[in-house]
Order: structure tokens, then C-alpha cells, then sequence
């Protein structure tokens, strides 16, 4: 009878493991007559899943080619530790009409499928644990788990049994002043890109040996990953804070968040590189920033087209606004505003002192400048307290109140309720409320607070923005006396930039006037009342 061998182990450090396994099988081939014709392997591989193993992958082809009449392996748990990829192996091979034999079960049928399967899956798991705790006792007595951590150093050194010391480190001093100057750094307010380019012109290397990139220093919110986010550097390892389980499909190990409440911190003092303060304040600058990111990258997908429309319309106000604010000189208070309000193309300048609207045989062609600049003082002079009173008061900003408001109070209820949830909890403890899970239950309690505090900001910050403001005759008294100015001089940059942040759009109409055969035109101007209201703050700050 033709046999097909398989032999398997997990690491490089069984390496003779395989050739070992193969001997015994050839051995027993003898003793059973049986001729081998295939020796198949897989090396430094897992047995927990079938998938991605070349040699069992050529075994499954072997078998269905014809090429042996059985399968020899040392034991069933060569094959597979896992109980749905063994059955799955073992009924391929009963269709191919290829039995199985191992040299420590004989020939396998359904019972050993059934109760050695079982033993080897449950050894997975045992495996499994008994690593776990090893780790966690190893960071218990002081140890850092992980490979080189930036700032530190491994120490090479034996214990009194002349074994190595596992996860012992030592501060790097030239790599510890790094580190306090990028904590700093990114205290003070400095954007990731600004401080990663600072360190790249300096030639300082990455914790990698390449470039530095943002993500290196925030890393992930979610995974809690990064430099700046490094508990180690206050003197603190935060460890078990995430898991790895094989894919029941792909084999692939995908790792999952642990609860908060399963952390494991220990102290370790003496590696402490940045101080308590500076610490605490970056985790709440990275709690800010990192809120807004995620309110940026949620926010699409939670709103409406005609919502991202308005946001789309608002980030382009924000962006003109901020190119009106320049030390140049403003050459036409409606210089990129005007548009024709026949066709809706763009009315822009044609040759000296001339504007026209982009379509031929439009009536808006070959306007000179001081008509325009006529029409345009005409329509922006109309701005007055109605006008503005008529904007906060309409439907739309009436709504965007309504929910802006219901926020705010659904907000401070949740906020309300978990600091009342916290004080209960203060006051059952007591003075017990010092070990690593009632801190990290706080921590967290904190955290939540904290979140809230900020959505409860950003909403009044809104809300304030809707709100109709008590200064309205100052602002009307001030773009007046800016109208008057431009009318003395329609190329004053004091009048023209101010001007230009609050305009938004100036539209040119044309009718035809049958009785004097001539254009009538006129100027309707649509203002930025939000840039109104922001540009009255900072005046009257």
C-alpha cells in the first residue's frame, strides 16, 4: 500500500521536530508494509488552523490526485489542534477513500475525531492561558513586556539563578530628552505635522530608524497606542489591554480591545520620564484633538446631503474670510463676489477698468468700474437691524436652535447622571477606593465626563452662533460708517477688507427698459451673517 507522510511543528526552535517525526513514521510504515511515496511537511507552523499550510495543502491535492492509499502522521494532533478542521480533514480523506493512521492512535476513526480533538483543542487553550498569566506575573514583578520601547534601553543581565532578566529597562538619556521636548511641544499647541517636521530637520531618527509621522507619536484612539499616549513615560505600565483570537475562517490572529476594568497597571517610578502635569495635560489635549477628529470623520456619515451641502457652503465662507484677511491691498471690495444674475457665471475683469459675464450676448458685458462699484455701495448699504433680526428669526435658524438646545439639556442629563452614579460609588467605598479596578473604574468615570463636557461646549459654542446678538445697532453703525468710507474711496483697504469677510455674494440683474431702450441693472447682495456677528467680536474684543 502506498503512504503519504506528514509531519508538522510550531516554532524554529523544534527544528529537527519534523525530521524526527518523519523517522518514526517511515518505521512504522516498515513494520506495517507499507510503501512511502510522499513525505509532506509544515514548518514553524501553528496547528491551530488548517488554512495558509503549504504541506497540508499538497496533502489534500496528493490524496485527491491518487497518489497514496493512506496518510500516516505521528498523532492526530499533527494534522490539526482545532476540532472543526480535523472532522473537516478527516471526511475529505473518507470521500477520497484514503484512511488515516497515526502512530500513537492507529487508525482513526470517528471516536478518536471526536474525543482527541477535543484534548487538543482544550491544549490550545491551556497553552494559551498559562503564556497569559506568565506575562502578566512577569509585569507584576517589574518587567515590561514588548519589545524596545523609545526612550528606554534593555538591560542584559542574570538573575542569582543565571538566568536572563526578562523586560528589565534602563532610561536612554539622550532619547528621554527627546521625548520631554515633544511632550512639551505638542503642550504647548504645536500640530503633529509642525513637530514631526521639527525632528526630521534635526535628523533625529524615528522609534523605527525611518522618518517621523503623527501617527508615531498619537497612534490609534481606540487601541490607546502612540508616544504621547505611553503611560510608561509617567512612571506606569499598562499592560493586558488587548487579546488576539484566530479568525474561525481565515485562521488569521485578529486582536480586540479588553475592557478597561481588565487593565493591568503597575508603578515602576524609577522609569518615569515625563512629569505628572505635563502628562496629565497632553492626555487632555490628545482627548480634545482626538474628539474633534472623530466628530470630523463621524459627522458625514450621520448627516443628510442637504446638511453636507451646508457644510460644505460654510467651510468655503470660512476659507474667503480668511483670505480677505490679508496686509495686501484689496484691489475691489467685489473682487471674486460678483456674478451675473442672468446665467449665474462669474462677471470678471475683461481688460482696464472693464467686467463681463463669461456668456457672449449676456447684457452684464463690458460694465466699467465705477458702475459696478455704484450698484455695489447701493446694495450693501441696504444692510440694517430688520435685516439682521429677520435672519436669527426665521424658521431655519429657529429649528437649528430647537436642536441645538435639546442637545445641550439631553447632554447635561447624561452628564448629571453619571456624577451622580460617581459619588454614589465615592461614598459607598470610602477610603477603600485604592486598588488598580476601582482607579481604572474612576479613570474611566473621568474620561466620560470629560467627553461630555466637550459636546456640551461645542453645542453652546453653536448655539451662540445662532443666537441673535444684543449689539446690533453697533453693528449697523459700524458697516455704515465702512460704506461711508468706501464711498469716499472705493479702494480703501480699511473699508475693503472688513467688507469683503461679510459679503458673501453680489448679483447683477439686468432688465430690459422698453420706454428708454436701455438696461436697467442692480446689484442684490446676500451677506455672511455668521461672519457678521465674528467680526463684531473681534472689533469689539
Amino acid at each position: 500500500m502506498r503512504a503519504g507522510i506528514y509531519a508538522r511543528h510550531s516554532t524554529d526552535k523544534q527544528g529537527t521536530s519534523s525530521e524526527d517525526q518523519i523517522r518514526r513514521c517511515q518505521e512504522f510504515c516498515r513494520f506495517k508494509g507499507y510503501d512511502v511515496v510522499e513525505v509532506y511537511r509544515d514548518e514553524a507552523l501553528s496547528g491551530a488552523h488548517i488554512e495558509n499550510r503549504p504541506g497540508i495543502n499538497a496533502l489534500l491535492i496528493g490524496a485527491l490526485d491518487g497518489r497514496f492509499d493512506v496518510v500516516i502522521a505521528e498523532d492526530l494532533s499533527r494534522i490539526s489542534r482545532d476540532q472543526a478542521d480535523t472532522a473537516n480533514f478527516f471526511k475529505k480523506m473518507i470521500f477520497l477513500g484514503v484512511p488515516v493512521e497515526t502512530v500513537s492512535e492507529g487508525l482513526i476513526n470517528e471516536l478518536h475525531i471526536g474525543f482527541k480533538s477535543t484534548v487538543n483543542a482544550l491544549y490550545l487553550k491551556d497553552l494559551a492561558e498559562k503564556t497569559h498569566r506568565g506575562v502578566i506575573a512577569a509585569v507584576l514583578r517589574g518587567g515590561v513586556p514588548g519589545g524596545k520601547l523609545y526612550g528606554y534601553d534593555l538591560v542584559h543581565a542574570l538573575d542569582e539563578a543565571g538566568e536572563p532578566i526578562r523586560g528589565k529597562r534602563t532610561i536612554n538619556p539622550q532619547q528621554a530628552t527627546i521625548v520631554r521636548d515633544i511632550f512639551a511641544t505638542y503642550a504647548s499647541g504645536q500640530k503633529l505635522k509642525h513637530i514631526c517636521e521639527d525632528l526630521n530637520r534635526r535628523g533625529i531618527d524615528a522609534p523605527n530608524g525611518g522618518k517621523w509621522a503623527p501617527t508615531t507619536l498619537v497612534g490609534s484612539f481606540v487601541r490607546q497606542t502612540g508616544l504621547l499616549r505611553q503611560t510608561l513615560y509617567n512612571g506606569t505600565i499598562t499592560f493586558n489591554k488587548m487579546q488576539y483570537r484566530k479568525h474561525p475562517e481565515t485562521g488569521k490572529r485578529v486582536s480586540i480591545m479588553r475592557p478597561e476594568s481588565e487593565w493591568v497597571t503597575v508603578p515602576i517610578p524609577e522609569l518615569a520620564i515625563v512629569d505628572d502635569n505635563l502628562f496629565a495635560k497632553v492626555q487632555r489635549a490628545l482627548d480634545i484633538r482626538s474628539a474633534k477628529q472623530r466628530e470630523r470623520k463621524l459627522t458625514p456619515k450621520v448627516t443628510t446631503e442637504e446638511e453636507k451641502r451646508e457644510v460644505s457652503i460654510k467651510r468655503s465662507r470660512e476659507w474667503r474670510r480668511s483670505q480677505a484677511i490679508t496686509a495686501k491691498r484689496a484691489n475691489a471690495v467685489f473682487g471674486g463676489k460678483l456674478y451675473c444674475g442672468k446665467h449665474g457665471e462669474p462677471i470678471v475683469a475683461t481688460y482696464a477698468r472693464h467686467y463681463s459675464c463669461k456668456t457672449k450676448g449676456c447684457p452684464n458685458r463690458s460694465l466699467n468700474y465705477d458702475q459696478v462699484m455704484a450698484l455695489v455701495i447701493e446694495a450693501i448699504s441696504t444692510l440694517d437691524q430688520d435685516m439682521i433680526m429677520a435672519h436669527f428669526d426665521s424658521a431655519k435658524m429657529a429649528k437649528k436652535r430647537s436642536k441645538l438646545e435639546r442637545e445641550i439639556t439631553q447632554l447635561n442629563k447624561e452628564l448629571e447622571h453619571v456624577r451622580t452614579g460617581l459619588n454614589k460609588v465615592i461614598d459607598a467605598l470610602g477610603p477603600d477606593a485604592r486598588s488598580h479596578e476601582i482607579r481604572a473604574f474612576f479613570d474611566d468615570k473621568s474620561e466620560q465626563i470629560h467627553r461630555l463636557k466637550l459636546d456640551i461646549s461645542r453645542c453652546e459654542r453653536e448655539l451662540a452662533a445662532t443666537t441673535l446678538p444684543k449689539s446690533i445697532d453697533r453693528i449697523v453703525t459700524r458697516h455704515n460708517k465702512l460704506v461711508a468710507k468706501l464711498q469716499t474711496w472705493s479702494r480703501d483697504p480699511e473699508a475693503v477688507v472688513p467688507l469683503r469677510q461679510i459679503i458673501d455674494r453680489l448679483t447683477i440683474h439686468a432688465i430690459w427698459n422698453e420706454a428708454e431702450e436701455c438696461w436697467e441693472r442692480s446689484c442684490e447682495v446676500t451677506f455672511d451673517f455668521p461672519a457678521i456677528i465674528a467680526v463684531d467680536k473681534r472689533v469689539s474684543s
